[in-house]
């Protein structure tokens, strides 16, 4: 019975399919976009390799919960653009269901990134992956810092619906 559990197990692995994907979808934006790679589900979906494509961008910030680190990823906007977004709110939604809109103007007011790594490190899922929400805090005023900014920050982001 073992071998049969492991030879199963073997050969998901070895498919291609599920968990030994090497270019998986790691983002999905849904909503109000006019570019979609699956018309029947109007979404985009982004591999590793699409959202590596785009153009990535370093923030070097501290947060509530890191020290002073470098976040890379792609710019928000560039993101938008990609998927022919017209909504002016953008819902971050994470793996663990927490999620948060943002108005979509604060990306063109500050260079907010969608993180895939930190410190040159891939963000993993235990580590805040794959993908994280990073505003350029450093250099941001005080008074756009704190919990309602920390809020924003969401991790584990695997969607994104535009409306």
């Amino acid at each position: 019975m073992k071998r049969i559990l492991w030879g199963l197990l073997s050969l998901l692995l070895l498919s291609g399919n599920g968990w030994a994907e090497s270019n998986p979808v790691i983002l999905t934006v849904s909503g109000k976009i006019g570019v979609f790679t699956n018309k029947d589900k109007t979404a985009y979906a982004f591999r590793v390799k699409d959202f590596q494509a785009l153009k990535q961008h370093d923030i070097v910030t501290k947060t509530s919960w890191t020290p002073v680190s470098t976040f890379s990823g792609p710019l928000m906007r560039d993101i938008l653009a990609k998927v022919g977004a017209t909504g002016s709110k953008v819902k971050f939604q994470a793996l663990n269901d927490y999620a948060y809109s943002i108005d979509r103007r604060e990306f063109d007011k500050y260079n907010v990134i969608l993180a895939r790594s930190m410190n040159k490190k891939q963000l993993e899922v235990k580590e805040r992956g794959p993908l994280w929400i990073m505003y350029p805090i450093a250099d941001m005023p005080s008074a756009a810092k704190g919990p309602q900014l920390d809020a924003k920050l969401v991790w584990q982001v695997d969607r994104i619906v535009v409306y």
